[in-house]
């Protein structure tokens, strides 16, 4: 058998088994419906106020006329 029929033949398997276990899952699990409650932390209402900007950077020294990149 040609490799190339293997690979397909093991991938349509696999697409089979796959669809084979969503079927059987949407045709025998039946979802839970009931109201969920959970507590909220008073931290997570309160707003976040936006960190306080780095300081600004000091200005270089500029170079004296003749010096820098030659």
């Amino acid at each position: 058998m040609p490799t190339l029929t293997r690979l397909l033949l093991v991938l349509a398997l696999l697409a089979g088994a796959v669809l084979s276990v969503m079927w059987a899952l949407v045709t025998f699990v039946r979802p839970e419906i009931g109201p969920i409650t959970m507590p909220v932390p008073i931290p997570a209402l309160q707003e976040k106020r936006p960190a306080a900007p780095p300081p600004a950077a000091q200005p270089a020294p500029e170079a004296a006329p003749g010096e820098g990149l030659r």
